[in-house]
């Protein structure tokens, strides 16, 4: 995100996406770093494999999977508590509440898990992979941005892909 204007009640957020290009390994995790075409900051990343992020993905979903049924599951024993006037039915309230939360994170967190996360999640300013708000930052964006090549250096050594039998070509946007 570049900047933000307030004009009356409304705020806009302006961002700047940069595209870079990377392979993802074959197996683990990489580490490394992009240059911020904007501020010129290095950004700190991690690039999972593959099979890393698919499980990554699966996790979120079982997640929202759980967490949706506990709250139908406590939905429905509330609801038979109150036929019975048993005066128990306080009782459902706070995992109610956690199952609702959880389902809220869940569903908010899955779409964007993709193997691509900052390295540090705290003090990285502006900086992130995918923009908070895609939908705003790509129907009204100020001015066309000219292409940047972007710099990527990773911690450790680049696999050799022959070795490896062959480079995915993942493309990655962050």
């Amino acid at each position: 995100m570049t900047h933000t204007e307030h004009r009356g009640s409304t705020t806009y957020h302006y961002y700047r996406i940069q595209t870079a290009w990377a392979d993802r390994p074959p197996e683990g995790v990489r580490t490394g770093y992009l240059r911020c075409a904007t501020c010129g900051d290095m950004v700190g990343f991690r690039l999972h494999s593959r099979a890393r992020a698919k499980t990554r993905q699966r996790l979120w979903l079982a997640a929202t999977l759980i967490s949706a049924t506990a709250l139908a599951a406590l939905i429905a024993l509330t609801a038979t508590m109150i036929s019975s006037d048993s005066g128990t039915e306080s009782l459902t309230l706070v995992p109610t509440a956690l199952a609702v939360v959880a389902l809220i994170l869940s569903v908010v967190f899955l779409p964007g898990e993709d193997g691509v996360t900052l390295a540090r999640l705290r003090n990285s300013g502006p900086h992130a992979f995918k923009p908070l708000k895609p939908r705003v930052a790509w129907s009204k964006p100020p001015a066309a941005d000219w292409p940047v090549r972007a710099e990527i250096v990773f911690a450790d050594a680049d696999p050799d892909p022959l070795e490896l039998g062959g480079a995915d070509g993942d493309p990655l946007a962050p």
